[in-house]
């Protein structure tokens, strides 16, 4: 059977319907019709066969993640759009809220989060990182190095799932010792991989897996595979962890190399699936050596702390105003493939409604719920909103393009800016529907 999916195989059979209802016999049509239902059955079974059973929850721990219809479930309705729905009266407040505990990977979506200096808890902790290695130099030398990657060059990225799961005394199997409440939590990571369908025994448990996925309206079969969120001492030693220096922008931390954790044939499938070539591991920021923002982050004699972050590009956070959103959405070419321009494209922690477009430009400093927060600098773009997270792939112009017609607004920049980076100046928490109140503006210049 040529078809690899139960979409492939309906289409086929009503292909090959139309043609025989117009050539053949009523007999021949009959035995070619019980045929065709004889092998939708038997892809029927096949894909029921291999349907797994979903692995157990991570014991003693609960799902953060927001339970139920999405906040973003009406982003695109006109109520958010500049200069409707809102006045002097409206309050700005936090509409939707989203950690990404694996740089460029899939987001999990909040009702509420801890917020350190350095941003939101479990936010950005781990990147995927590749090792890279240079052309030999006149003299023969040849330097190779660990390299993060994000959706720019792999937009598949977007496909990898994320969960954070955390310790919870009346989560089922608590135990103070158990594996995962030892290690602060659990980041479960889940991404699509479509195994081979050779003719053999196991290409047919392949096909039925494929079959399975499209039954669970999925569009390809999942792998799941599970990280401690913090690994102590002992299983650090036990594992084997290495210490290694990687490069992220500018940046050469020292972190935690965790592809130990990852079993070998998974990594295998995940560079598969990602399309990477070279050597592939998995690293979590040291807690020890956190990486420093200076910039235009407040100054440690100003605050009493140093601004740090994780794997995070440039600050703790990034916030955006949905108008402003809006505002770029309805400047798109009408011939765009983009039909609706999602807020997931701009990897926002926290998605702000109320405001009129681009009032945040010069926002200095707020307070968000009872914390006050640091207007650092603008947010530049590069390409990355190109991709989108849907589908993992990625627009050739849009909506850089648009972008760069009208938001090159910087004078430090030559990039297009959309969104504030932003640094919290307290620890607290943040949830849906918070107020937002801008106590101080002023100019910006990105350095």
């Amino acid at each position: 059977m040529a078809s690899n999916t139960l979409d492939d195989l309906l289409n086929t059979i009503q292909r090959n319907w139309s043609y025989l209802s117009s050539q053949a016999t009523p007999l021949n049509l009959a035995m070619t019709l019980v045929a065709l239902l004889i092998s939708l059955l038997s892809a029927y079974i096949l894909a029921v066969s291999q349907q797994e059973t979903p692995p157990a929850a991570p014991s003693g721990c609960r799902n953060i993640g927001l339970q139920g219809r999405s906040n973003l479930h009406d982003q695109y309705s006109k109520q958010y759009s500049s200069g409707t729905g809102t006045s002097a009266s409206t309050s700005w407040t936090v509409k939707a809220m989203f950690i990404y505990p694996i740089k460029s990977c899939g987001p999990v979506e909040l009702a509420k989060s801890n917020v350190t200096t350095s941003g939101l808890r479990y936010d950005r902790q781990f990147t995927l990182a590749q090792q890279s290695t240079s052309l030999p130099t006149l003299e023969g030398k040849v330097t190779s190095e660990w390299k993060f990657i994000t959706q720019r060059a792999f937009p598949r990225l977007a496909k990898v799932e994320t969960q954070v799961w955390t310790p919870d005394p009346s989560a089922p199997g608590y135990n103070k010792d158990g594996e995962w409440v030892k290690s602060q939590g659990c980041v479960v990571v889940r991404f699509p991989f479509t195994p081979d369908t050779e003719f053999s025994i196991q290409g047919l448990r392949n096909l039925g897996k494929i079959l399975a996925a499209k039954l669970e309206g999925k569009s390809e079969p999942m792998i799941e595979f599970r990280l401690p969120f913090n690994p102590n001492a002992e299983r650090m030693r036990e594992k084997q962890y290495r210490k290694e220096r990687m490069a992220i922008w500018k940046d050469h931390p020292m972190a935690l190399n965790m592809g130990c954790e990852i079993p070998e044939e998974t990594l295998a499938q995940l560079k598969y699936t990602l399309g990477v070539t070279n050597p592939l591991t998995l690293f979590r920021i040291d807690e020890e050596g956190r990486r420093e923002v200076l910039r235009c982050a407040p100054k440690k004699e100003e605050v009493g702390f140093q601004t740090t972050i994780g794997m995070a590009d440039s600050y703790p956070m990034h916030i955006l105003n949905l108008a402003s959103l809006h505002d770029v959405a309805s400047r798109l070419p009408s011939k765009s493939s983009i039909s609706r321009l999602s807020a997931l494209r701009f990897r926002p922690n926290l998605l702000i409604t109320g405001p009129p477009a681009f009032d945040e430009d010069d926002w200095k400093q707020a307070r968000i719920g009872q914390i006050m927060h640091h207007i650092s600098c603008r947010t530049t773009r590069c390409k990355l909103p190109n991709v989108n997270p849907e589908t993992a792939t990625a627009n050739r112009n849009e909506p850089s393009t648009t972008l760069l017609k009208y938001r090159v607004i910087d004078k430090g920049s030559k990039n297009a800016c959309l969104g504030m980076q932003v640094t919290p100046l307290e620890k607290g928490e943040v949830q849906i529907g918070d107020v937002v109140e801008v106590t101080e503006r002023g100019e910006h210049f990105s350095l």
